[in-house]
C-alpha cells in the first residue's frame, strides 16, 4: 500500500471512481449502447431483407423477361402461321377465281359458237332460198315456159344439192 500512497493514489477515491465508472458503463450500456445496438441490428436486418428482396426481384425480373421473350417468340410464330395460312387461302381463292373465269369464258364461247352456228344455218337457209329463186328466175328466162311450182321446186332442190 505504500506504493499506492507514494504515487498519490487514494484508495477510497479510486474505489469511488471505479464505482462511478461501473455505474456510468451500466447506465450507458442499458440506456445508450443497447438501444443504439438494437437500432443498428434492426438496420442491418432491414438492409439484409432489402438485399434479399432485391435479389428476389431481380430473379423475378429475369423470369418475367424470359416469359416475355417466350411470349414474343410464340406470337411471332403464330403471326407467321396466320400469314402463311392467309397466303395459302389467297392462292386457293385466286385459283378458284381463275378456274371460274375459265369456265365462264368456256360457257360464253360455247354459247357464241352455238349462236354463230345457228346464224350460219339461218344464212345458209336464206342463201338456199335466194339461190333457188335466182335459179328459178334463170330457168324461167332460159326456158320461156311455165312449169308448175312443184316441178320447179324439185328441180331447184336437185340443183342446190348438186351445187352444195
Amino acid at each position: 500500500m505504500g506504493l499506492i500512497k507514494a504515487l498519490g493514489i487514494d484508495g477510497r477515491i479510486l474505489l469511488a471512481q471505479l464505482f462511478n465508472f461501473a455505474l456510468l458503463v451500466f447506465i450507458l450500456w442499458r440506456y445508450a449502447y443497447k438501444p443504439v445496438l438494437n437500432i443498428l441490428e434492426e438496420r442491418r436486418s432491414k438492409i439484409e431483407q432489402g438485399l434479399s428482396d432485391a435479389e428476389t426481384a431481380a430473379e423475378k425480373l429475369k423470369q418475367a423477361e424470359e416469359n416475355s421473350r417466350q411470349v414474343m417468340i410464340a406470337a411471332r410464330q403464330e403471326a407467321a402461321q396466320l400469314l402463311e395460312k392467309a397466303q395459302h387461302q389467297a392462292e386457293l381463292r385466286q385459283q378458284e377465281i381463275v378456274r371460274k373465269a375459265q369456265e365462264d369464258i368456256g360457257i360464253m364461247m360455247e354459247k357464241e359458237r352455238e349462236k354463230i352456228e345457228a346464224e350460219k344455218k339461218s344464212v345458209l337457209a336464206e342463201l338456199k332460198g335466194e339461190l333457188s329463186n335466182l335459179i328459178l328466175l334463170g330457168l324461167k328466162s332460159f326456158l320461156h315456159e311455165n312449169v308448175d311450182d312443184k316441178r320447179d321446186k324439185e328441180a331447184i332442190d336437185r340443183l342446190v344439192k348438186d351445187l352444195i
